[in-house]
């Protein structure tokens, strides 16, 4: 049976554990989940857009290769990718395409043996250029990205 000790003991591991976790500026993913996210990115892609109206924590794939891993996002006047820098507390942008320079918009798989397939979003630029995106909101990223670019 427990006693008062024991208790106190579990009450305070638990009250300490969670002090240890890492704050969002030290994860992979950055504020991406806080109030702060949209301040920091719009400051970071200075489009002109006052909001983000979407974003996800995803890959990004070219010609069916995974590329890397980030924050994919959508404001008024573009679409980005960008990975958070824990040292420099900071977006590196990887990706950006003006809501104006996009063509088409389509879909794909990247079927694999060992693995769960991705459905992409194919992002494809006045260029050519396709640029594919595994995204849980594919739905809602479509809609919003043939609002952005009018089509």
């Amino acid at each position: 049976m427990l006693n008062i000790k024991s208790i106190l003991l579990i009450s305070v591991v638990s009250i300490l554990s969670g002090c240890a976790s890492p704050g969002p500026m030290q994860t992979i993913t950055g504020p991406m989940n806080t109030p702060a996210f949209s301040p920091i990115i719009l400051d970071t892609v200075k489009d002109g857009s006052e909001t983000v109206r979407f974003k996800e924590w995803t890959t990004m794939y070219e010609n069916k290769e995974l590329q890397l891993w980030g924050v994919f996002f959508i404001t008024d006047k573009g679409i980005y990718m960008a990975n958070w820098d824990t040292n420099g507390y900071e977006y590196n942008l990887r990706y950006r395409l003006p809501a104006t320079e996009l063509a088409a918009i389509s879909d794909d798989v990247v079927e694999r043996d060992m693995w769960v397939d991705s459905n992409l979003l194919i992002l494809k630029d006045q260029s050519g250029h396709e640029v594919g995106f595994a995204l849980n909101g594919k739905n809602a990223a479509r809609s919003i990205l043939k609002d952005i670019s009018g089509s």
